[in-house]
C-alpha cells in the first residue's frame, strides 16, 4: 500500500481552503460619521454627517432617517431609527451631507441619524436627539442662519443714518405677529396693580409706564382696575415708554426685537421679496400712514401681511426696539446677532405710524426711553 504524499495533503487539507477563501467577494458596509445638530425649527432639523468610505460596492442610496422620541421626560435611553421609519433621500455617494429634515412636528422631540446604502447592506451613523420649539401664540418663527450666511442691513438710499449698508447674522427667533394691543397691556398692568407696584396714573416708582393723564390713551383705570376704553381692545397700546415696553416683556418671559432683527422680520427674513416696505412695495397695501389714516390709528392686523405673516411693520405705530440708538453705529456694527451700542441716550424706534409718509423699513428714528407719545407702540420678540 502507497503511502499518500505528504505535500498532496497539505495541499489538499491547508492550501485550497485558503485559496477558495480568498476568491470569496469581501463584503463590507459604509462607514458613517455620528449626525449633528446644525440648527432646528418648529417643523424642521438641520443635521450633518460625512460618509467616510462607501464599502465593497458604490452606495445606491443614502439620507436620514428619523422617529419621535417615545421614551418620558429626560430620559438617556437612545432611539435608532431605521429606513422602515420616516426617511429622507439625499443625492451623492461619500463625502459632507447636509439635510434638512421637515414635516416634524412644534414642541416634540425626534432622534434622527443619517443612513448609507451598498449592494452589501445599510449602514447608520449614531443619532442625534432634536428638540423642535413650540410655535408661541401670536408669534411666527424667523429662520435665522447658518454659518457664514448673512443679510445685508441698512440702505444705499436712505438716511446718513441708515449707512452703510453691512453683513449681518442672526439665530433662529419668534416675532409676534401684531404689536401689543391694549387688552393684552391691560392684563400687565392689572397684574402689577395687584400686587400694588403701579399707580392708577401709571407710574412705577419715578418711571411712568403708560400716560394714563394723556387725552390720547386709550386705557382708562376704573373700579380699581385698568381697561381698554370701550371699542379700542385690538388698537395697538401707545402712550407706553420704553420703559413700560421692557418691563411688559420681563413679565411674560419676552425681549423687545433687536434693531437687526427687527428690520430683517419687517423685510420678509429669508422670504423676502425685497419689497420698499413690510410686504408690499404700495405703501396703502400694508401700512396705516398720513394719506390713508386720517390722523388716527387704527386696529391691528387690518393690512396685508409681509412675507413672514407679520403685521403693521410699516405704519400704525413707531415701535421700540431694545437698543440704544447710534446714528453711526452702522459703521461700527458687529456682524454677529448686534445689539446696537452699550448705553446712550435715546431708545430705537422703527416702522413709523399713521402721522407720518410711509418710510422704507430702513428707516430709523429715536427717541429718550421716557417718551410717551399717541403714536408709540411696541410688540415683542419671544
Amino acid at each position: 500500500m502507497r503511502k499518500p504524499n505528504s505535500l498532496l495533503y497539505f495541499i489538499l487539507a491547508v492550501v485550497l481552503p485558503l485559496m477558495h477563501g480568498a476568491c470569496k467577494k469581501d463584503t463590507a458596509l459604509p462607514q458613517l460619521s455620528k449626525t449633528t445638530l446644525k440648527a432646528v425649527g418648529p417643523t424642521f432639523a438641520d443635521i450633518q454627517g460625512r460618509v467616510y468610505v462607501e464599502g465593497s460596492s458604490a452606495i445606491i442610496q443614502r439620507g436620514a432617517c428619523w422617529e419621535m422620541k417615545t421614551s418620558a421626560g429626560d430620559s438617556k435611553v437612545v432611539q435608532f431609527p431605521t429606513i422602515q421609519a420616516d426617511t429622507m433621500h439625499a443625492e451623492g455617494g461619500t463625502g459632507l451631507i447636509n439635510l434638512r429634515v421637515t414635516g416634524l412636528q412644534p414642541d416634540t422631540a425626534y432622534y434622527v441619524r443619517f443612513f448609507a446604502i451598498n449592494g452589501d447592506g445599510v449602514q447608520y451613523s449614531y443619532p442625534v436627539l432634536a428638540r423642535t420649539p413650540p410655535i408661541p401664540a401670536g408669534g411666527v418663527f424667523v429662520e435665522g442662519f447658518l454659518t457664514g450666511q448673512t443679510f445685508s442691513m441698512g440702505s444705499l438710499v436712505g438716511a446718513p443714518d441708515e449707512t452703510p449698508v453691512h453683513e449681518v447674522t442672526l439665530p433662529n427667533y419668534f416675532i409676534a405677529t401684531h404689536e401689543v394691543t391694549n387688552t393684552q397691556y391691560c392684563k400687565f398692568l392689572n397684574k402689577l396693580d395687584s400686587a400694588g407696584q403701579i399707580s392708577p396714573e401709571g407710574a412705577v416708582g419715578n418711571l411712568e409706564y403708560i400716560d394714563m393723564d394723556d387725552e390720547d390713551v386709550l386705557i382708562v383705570y376704573d373700579n380699581n382696575a385698568f381697561r381698554p376704553k370701550t371699542g379700542f381692545e385690538d388698537y395697538p397700546a401707545v402712550e407706553v415708554s420704553w420703559y413700560g415696553a421692557k418691563a411688559y416683556c420681563n413679565l411674560f418671559g419676552y425681549t423687545l426685537p433687536s434693531e437687526a432683527s427687527w428690520e430683517f422680520a419687517a423685510r420678509g427674513g429669508l422670504l423676502t421679496n425685497k419689497y420698499i416696505y413690510a410686504g408690499s412695495d404700495n405703501a396703502a397695501d400694508v401700512a396705516w400712514y398720513n394719506s390713508n389714516a386720517g390722523d388716527q390709528l387704527h386696529p391691528v392686523g387690518q393690512k396685508q401681511a409681509n412675507e413672514l405673516g407679520v403685521y403693521d411693520m410699516t405704519g400704525n405705530v413707531w415701535e421700540w426696539c431694545e437698543d440704544w440708538y447710534g446714528a453711526d453705529y452702522y459703521a461700527n456694527s458687529g456682524i454677529d446677532n448686534p445689539t446696537g451700542p452699550s448705553s446712550g441716550e435715546y431708545k430705537v424706534l422703527r416702522g413709523g405710524s399713521f402721522a407720518e409718509e410711509a418710510f422704507s423699513s430702513t428707516k430709523r428714528y429715536s427717541v429718550s426711553p421716557d417718551a410717551t407719545e399717541a403714536n408709540i407702540g411696541f410688540r415683542v420678540r419671544y
